[in-house]
């Protein structure tokens, strides 16, 4: 095998592994974070926004936003 099969390989396999972390935060999501939505707090607030702080880092990345606009 070549060295681009192999590379197209890894790479199709992290793509792979990619879709299955967005399934499990889509899941994340779906279940309030694993919070009670009775129980939720400006504490809950504060941790919800720190990933979504990450989040909108990926993204702005992979579509080249914010601090990584061209």
């Amino acid at each position: 095998m070549e060295k681009h099969e192999k590379a197209l390989d890894r790479f199709m396999e992290q793509i792979s592994e990619f879709r299955e972390r967005l399934a499990e935060l889509q899941e994340f999501a779906d279940e309030h974070m694993g919070y009670n939505p009775d129980d939720i707090n400006w504490g809950h607030v504060g941790t919800a926004g720190w990933y979504l702080e990450r989040i909108t880092e990926l993204t702005d990345c992979a579509y080249k936003r914010g601090e990584y606009a061209e």
